[in-house]
């Protein structure tokens, strides 16, 4: 290695580097622990871990959505422990995920390239998790998946089969796109493995026994039924929606493309070493695969945002240190690689600590959403039930409120005002039953209509296009308030 190099010198311990990797990645995350909600998703988990605490079945009348079970385990143990809507410590649940992640990308790159890929590994990890906007840094499905899914790649690397298989369903129960990786485990036998029949038997047992476990514990926990319904026939569908030509574009270009190029540096490394595929060894060969199989599924659903490719961050840390740790650079060329990737984390930590990170990408004006939750605060209990129509749960975490129905919003992931029909896994004809039986259960003492603000691109949906609510605000409610221009109406007396 040339000492022009991007490398760790031997004269400082490897403790003190090792420390130094922390603090950075700390420093990077802050921006997390700066706002109490940092995406509408960490809204979704939260009201529905609020309903489950309070007795109901997950995918049941304790809240439907169409994520795996895991992110709501998480959040609702966390609440338990903390307190309902305790978004710091959730945020503290996601960072230790985040920097748990990191040790183990560092022993992945350790073991295939040294000490140095290791520490380069868990530092890339790290600043590739926060330098983006500020939904990146959320406590979502993806950073909660990565942590087993990169021990499950650890595992196949150290040939732990049946461990290996165990921590894929692990990552699935987070997020259904981990599935991708069973597509590495017959590449990983066949390059490691002399004994390969024995090898799949360990696998298909580990795969066995977590959905053995995973099952037992969605029946104690959840509805079973609901589970099918919700979050595997919607799949489909809202994949097909999502691939509409028209939006993938407006989609790709806030999140593939500065994905790509605000970390251009890594990718640059990670694809120069690919191209020495001929000379690479096996288990830097399944790295290679493991980035390019992360990529499809990140990009699977459809959807694109930004924090959809924590899932090939993982894998794009492993290559990029591993090819630094191995290239020779002269001093100009290291010197551009750091500045290419310290700009970008530091231009985006500004960002994060200022912007709202639920309004950041609204034009103007943006929704005034603290003063719509400070009113529905000051004009209900805490034994009140709230609804809101829309696509703002955000509102129900920053009024402490508890949601009147198991839907904290409708048209998610669709892509509203664009004129295709709104006929979204959330707005099927089962939902409208399912909804007035909710309110009917457990009349809201207020309801906030934020389609008549337009928020989030919903004017297009009022509330008078559903006859359940249409209905319900006709014969029971009267309107109270305007905050912002969301319509408040208030239970008759």
């Amino acid at each position: 290695m040339s000492s022009n190099s991007i490398y760790l010198p031997k004269r400082v311990g490897a403790g003190v580097w090792t420390a130094a990797v922390a603090v950075v990645v700390a420093v990077a995350h802050v921006p997390e622990f700066a706002h109490r909600l940092i995406d509408g998703d960490e809204a979704i988990y939260g009201t529905i871990a609020v309903l489950m605490n309070m007795g109901g079945a997950l995918y049941g009348a304790g809240g439907v959505d169409n994520k795996p079970p895991g992110v709501f385990w998480v959040y609702s143990l966390t609440f338990r422990l903390f307190g309902p809507y305790q978004m710091t410590a959730v945020h503290a649940v996601g960072f230790l995920a985040m920097a748990a992640t990191c040790v183990v990308l560092y022993l992945i790159a350790r073991d295939l390239a040294g000490l140095r890929a290791g520490l380069l590994a868990a530092l890339f990890y790290g600043l590739l998790t926060a330098a983006g906007n500020p939904r990146l840094l959320a406590t979502n499905t993806e950073v909660l998946m990565m942590l087993p899914l990169s021990a499950s790649v650890l595992l196949m690397v150290r040939r732990r089969w049946f461990w290996s298989g165990l921590l894929l369903v692990a990552a699935g129960a987070f997020r259904q796109s981990a599935a991708i990786n069973l597509l590495l485990v017959p590449f990983a036998i066949a390059w490691l493995e002399s004994s390969r029949p024995q090898a799949f038997a360990r696998f298909a047992a580990g795969l066995a026994a977590g959905l053995v476990a995973g099952a037992l514990v969605l029946v104690t926990t959840s509805s079973l039924e609901g589970f099918w319904r919700w979050t595997v026939q919607t799949l489909t569908g809202y994949a097909s929606v999502n691939w509409t030509p028209a939006f993938v574009w407006a989609r790709a270009k806030d999140s593939v493309v500065p994905f790509v190029i605000d970390m251009a540096v890594m990718w640059i490394a990670a694809i120069a070493l690919a191209t020495r595929w001929r000379n690479l060894e096996a288990r830097n060969r399944l790295m290679v695969l493991w980035l390019v199989a992360s990529m499809v599924g990140s990009l699977a659903g459809g959807h694109l945002s930004w924090h959809y490719f924590i899932q090939a961050m993982g894998p794009l840390a492993v290559l990029s240190a591993i090819a630094f740790a191995r290239f020779e650079l002269r001093r100009l060329v290291a010197v551009a690689a750091v500045a290419g990737i310290a700009i970008p984390v530091v231009a985006w930590w500004v960002f994060d600590i200022t912007a709202d990170p639920l309004t950041y990408d609204f034009g103007a004006p943006v929704p005034q959403h603290q003063q719509v939750a400070d009113y529905v605060a000051a004009h209900t209990s805490p034994s009140d039930r709230v609804f809101i129509w829309g696509d703002w749960p955000a509102v129900y975490v920053e009024s402490d409120s508890v949601m009147a129905s198991r839907f904290p919003g409708f048209l998610r992931g669709f892509a509203r005002g664009s004129g295709v029909a709104p006929n979204n896994w959330d707005t099927a004809p089962d939902v409208w039953p399912l909804l007035q039986t909710d309110l009917d259960a457990n009349p809201p003492a207020l309801i906030v209509d934020t389609a008549a603000a337009g928020w989030s691109d919903f004017a297009m949906y009022p509330m008078s296009n559903y006859p359940v609510l249409a209905n319900l605000v006709a014969t029971s409610y009267h309107q109270v308030a305007v905050v912002d221009g969301v319509v408040i109406y208030a239970r008759n007396a």
